[in-house]
């Protein structure tokens, strides 16, 4: 008898699951997180060139994004990427409290407030913390950001929210 597993937004019979991996070693797990978290810190340099398809080549092609208690519109997110960028005039940003859960060889959730100084054209200046939950994916030779959930610290408005 064949078993199904019920998912959002579908059904997987448990025929076409693959034995679960070996687990991993503690050096192995470290490795990947020292890879994931050099990869973090070099997006928010990045960042600061404000080079739009630089900072992009970070994100799958189908991320998933959610914050501030809404779904994102990914593909609308990478459209008004450009004309955002171009106004930019500053974006400093840091990480503050990473931390990175290794899942399996290929898979890890990055957790931290990625903390911001931005400015743009119209001489406008502020300060955007985006507390970030995201999954990354091992995907065409590097860590890519598939899906990740932003929100604001308590009491504090995420200013362009969906505008990593």
């Amino acid at each position: 008898m064949r078993a199904w597993i019920a998912l959002a937004g579908g059904v997987l019979s448990a025929d076409a699951c693959s034995a679960a991996p070996k687990e991993l070693t503690p050096a192995a797990r470290a490795a990947i997180a020292d890879s994931v978290r050099a990869e973090s810190m070099r997006m928010v340099e990045v960042m600061k060139t404000r080079k739009v398809d630089d900072v992009l080549a970070f994100y799958g092609k189908r991320t998933a994004y959610a914050g501030e208690g809404t779904v994102g519109d990914w593909a609308a997110i990478v459209k008004s990427a450009p004309a955002r960028y171009a106004a930019y005039t500053k974006v400093e940003c840091g990480w503050d409290g990473l931390t990175i859960d290794v899942l399996a060889p290929n898979v890890a959730v990055v957790t931290g407030a990625l903390v911001c100084d931005k400015a743009d054209t119209s001489g406008r200046s502020w300060h955007e913390v985006a507390v970030r939950t995201e999954v990354v994916a091992w995907e065409e030779g590097r860590w890519r950001i598939v899906a990740v959930h932003e929100s604001s610290p308590p009491g504090a408005p995420l200013e362009g929210k969906g505008k990593s």
